[in-house]
């Protein structure tokens, strides 16, 4: 009977450890300041290192202005910042930040 309890367990195991290891698109954190996460993708991590990540930009880009960019490593993660659309008024943007394998993409828009 233990052997085949064991082989039903396994399986869901497995299926809980999966969706780290694979792409996802989460739920948004809520937005530090005046403006929104608009977009919220993982890539071998989990949605909440990514909100971590995502929030974690946001205040190290906010440290040198609402229109700034951050430049410095993000919790260990290097990001880059593309797609950058400005008008007076909002300031829309795509962030790629990567370690290894895991990456975390948010897209955010700043009230300015």
């Amino acid at each position: 009977m233990d052997r085949d309890l064991s082989a039903l367990v396994r399986p869901r195991i497995a299926l809980v450890a999966a969706p780290a290891a694979q792409a996802a698109s989460c739920h948004t954190p809520r937005y530090p300041g005046q403006g929104y996460f608009t977009s919220l993708d993982v890539t071998k991590v989990s949605c909440g290192t990514g909100s971590k990540v995502a929030i974690a930009y946001y205040k190290c880009r906010i440290k040198k202005g609402k229109a700034a960019r951050c430049t410095s490593k993000v919790l260990g993660y290097s990001c880059k910042e593309t797609k950058r659309v400005r008008i007076p008024t909002e300031l829309d943007a795509r962030v790629s930040c990567t370690l290894g394998a895991r990456k975390v993409v948010h897209t955010y828009q700043q009230n300015l």
